[in-house]
């Protein structure tokens, strides 16, 4: 099986709420949802039209990433 290639999500992510969970849409091009829980932020994303949301946690504020 070959590697994925790297997925750059800079300008999609680059508004996200720090320290919050993002729903993406599935093509990865834009947020969907947000919030302060997964569950809720997952139930927000199937509202709004998207039902497999990708969803990932946004690192809080001023964390070091490496």
């Amino acid at each position: 099986m070959a590697a994925m290639a790297p997925l750059d999500l800079t300008e999609v992510l680059k508004n996200a709420p720090p320290g919050d969970w993002i729903a993406l849409s599935n093509d990865e091009k834009r947020i969907v949802a947000t919030g302060k829980t997964l569950d809720e932020t997952v139930k927000a994303a199937k509202q709004a039209g998207e039902a497999h949301p990708i969803v990932l946690k946004v690192p809080p504020a001023g964390a070091l990433i490496v």
